[in-house]
Formats: C-alpha cells, sequence, structure tokens
C-alpha cells in the first residue's frame, strides 16, 4: 500500500475542480492472490458474503498496519484506507479476478485475459470512462459523482481553512411525471376511444359518454 501511494504514486486526476483524485487500482493475479496469504479462490460461504471473515489473517495483519476497510469487508472489489488527514488520501481499491471480480455479465471476457492483456483493457476502460471501482453499474454511479462531488470548499473562514458545503445533485433527482392516458381534447369521439386497448383510455371514454362529453 505504502509502495502504491508513495513512490509509484498511482492514481488519476480529478475529473471536476471541486471533486477529488482517484484512488489506485491495483489487480491481483492469481500468483499475488497466493503471495499475500489471501485464497486464490472463494468458498461458497464466502462467495455468498460477499468477502473474507473479519478474522482472516491479511485483515488483521491490515488492523495492525492502521489501515481500514470500508463496510463492504475484503471481498473481489476492497477499499482500503487510512482516514485522510488535511488534504491527503490514503486509498488504494483491489481488484481480484479469481474471485470473479470482473463478472462476465459486466465486463464480459476480461476475467479470462492473460495479465498483460487485462492490463491494456482496464488501462484503456480507465482512459475512456474511468478507473474501474466494481461492475459497470457501480463504476457509472462513481462517474456521476466525480463529475458532480456532493461537497466543495466554501470560501476560507477566520481559520483560513474552507469547510464542505454541499452541491445539489441535479443528475440524482430527475423525476418522471406520470400522466394519465387519455385521447386529446376535441380530436376523438368516445366511439373511436372505445376501440382502444388502452384500459386507462376505455374508462376516460366510458366517462365521457355518461356525461356527454367529447360527442
Amino acid at each position: 500500500m505504502d509502495w502504491t501511494l508513495k513512490e509509484a504514486r498511482l492514481g488519476a486526476p480529478k475529473l471536476s475542480g471541486p471533486g477529488k483524485d482517484a484512488d489506485p487500482l491495483l489487480v491481483l493475479t492469481e500468483t499475488a492472490v497466493e503471495r499475500y496469504g489471501l485464497p486464490v479462490a472463494l468458498t461458497e460461504e464466502e462467495r455468498l458474503a460477499g468477502r473474507i471473515p473479519e478474522g482472516h489473517k491479511v485483515i488483521k495483519q491490515l488492523a495492525r498496519a492502521e489501515w481500514k476497510l470500508t463496510k463492504r469487508g475484503f471481498g473481489p472489489w476492497a477499499r482500503i484506507y487510512r482516514p485522510a488527514t488535511g488534504s491527503e488520501r490514503a486509498c488504494v481499491q483491489l481488484c481480484i479476478p479469481s474471485w470473479n471480480a470482473l463478472d462476465s455479465r459486466h465486463w464480459g471476457e476480461a476475467g479470462h485475459l492473460a495479465p498483460a492483456e487485462l492490463a491494456r483493457v482496464l488501462g484503456v476502460y480507465a482512459s475512456r470512462v474511468m478507473t474501474p471501482r466494481g461492475s459497470t453499474a457501480v463504476t457509472g454511479l462513481e462517474l456521476m459523482t466525480a463529475l458532480h462531488p456532493p461537497t466543495r470548499a466554501s470560501e476560507p473562514d477566520a481559520t483560513a481553512d474552507g469547510t464542505p458545503s454541499t452541491i445539489p445533485a441535479r443528475w440524482a433527482r430527475i423525476r418522471w411525471t406520470a400522466r394519465r392516458a387519455r385521447p386529446p381534447t376535441g380530436t376523438r369521439s368516445w366511439r373511436t376511444c372505445r376501440a382502444s386497448t388502452c384500459a386507462v383510455r376505455q374508462r376516460s371514454c366510458s366517462r365521457r359518454r355518461t356525461t356527454g362529453r367529447g360527442r
């Protein structure tokens, strides 16, 4: 983790002004998984839970080194971090293909590619979309958040520190208004609408026939 963040300095620049730089992604091959003491494949119970047990030795090693896991735990797309200090972020995303991280429903045959070819595919995806964060659906949501961050720094206060202020998430507030289906006024008679297969229109036309409107 320290090598990824401090020496290699992997990651990607932020996509918008008030956003944040993208966390680096490490893809662990089966050889790397074995090297770090992780199981090459998850058991059925672990697969259903989406993570390895909390008492696993690797998780204990991370805790001793003061690294934390998100609520999802150590799964196929584990995110390992340390609490941010100031503007510095310390977070690394892991992708473990042998744990079915690259599900064929989202990533096609990517999970079966050789390491070099997989690195090329994910690199192209990262350059054209963003660094993968899970399934393509999850990555899409992360992309919207990166383009429209929920907060931004406000004007500096008395201590010269900016405090975060909320940005309206317009993309998440799209509402669909359902309209009652009915024939346009003055364009169809009730006899014409009565032949329609739309149940709502039939009720509308019946009401018009009873009240005498729409003739």
